[in-house]
């Protein structure tokens, strides 16, 4: 596979670069992760150290931030990232992976859900897949309807804002899943570490998909 432009598709491969949100990073001992000024200055110093525009990273990455928030502490800490995240400024244009049709949407508004939420329905070697696009704009919700279908490529939504994604700096939420498990317009994208063997065939590891 080739790569995928799930953002706007002005920006390329080399436009890419991978930031560390985990508990083994020191910065964010120091710093919250959750303040989103902090996390700003954060990324606009890494751009700039970095030349590239389209920061990225997180799939199986153990969050300081989510340890922080009573939303994952609900018997157990659940503190492992999903999905891969994909930050660029509010308003940017979301990509469909590959075709496919609406299967569910919802608007998860609830302080650190997802907000808006697209999932597509995939054919993909013979099985069904499914990919999921959290954090979106309120607006792109009036374009959805079960069923739609998608190209590759074709523009599905773009990134919210704070005040409508759930309360975070502008990203994308991307996870890769091979079942719904009866999820409509939702599906977990943090875990606890005891439950990742559980979700080990049906979360995939995104980067590839989006790599190649």
């Amino acid at each position: 596979m080739t790569f995928k432009a799930l953002l706007n598709p002005q920006y390329k491969a080399a436009d890419y670069f991978s930031i560390d949100l985990s508990v083994s990073n020191s910065f964010w001992e120091e710093n919250d992760v959750s303040n989103i000024p902090t996390f700003e200055k954060y990324l606009e110093e890494k751009r700039s150290k970095n030349g590239k525009f389209i920061a990225h990273g997180g799939f199986k990455e153990q969050r300081a931030l989510y340890r922080r928030s009573t939303r994952f502490q609900d018997g157990e800490v659940r503190d492992v990232h999903m999905g891969t995240d994909l930050w660029a400024p509010a308003g940017t244009s979301i990509h469909a992976l590959m075709d496919g049709k609406i299967h569910s949407f919802a608007d998860n508004g609830d302080a650190g859900n997802y907000g808006p939420t697209l999932i597509l329905e995939h054919d993909f070697e013979g099985k069904k897949l499914y990919s999921l696009y959290g954090h979106l704009s309120k607006c792109d919700m009036q374009g959805w309807e079960m069923g739609v279908r998608f190209r590759e490529s074709e523009k599905i939504a773009t990134l919210g804002t704070p005040l409508e994604n759930g309360g975070y700096s502008p990203h994308l939420h991307f996870q890769i899943m091979t079942t719904m498990q009866n999820y409509q317009g939702d599906f977990p994208g943090v875990l606890a570490e005891n439950q990742l063997n559980n979700y080990s065939e049906i979360i995939l590891d995104p980067n590839p998909f989006i790599f190649g």
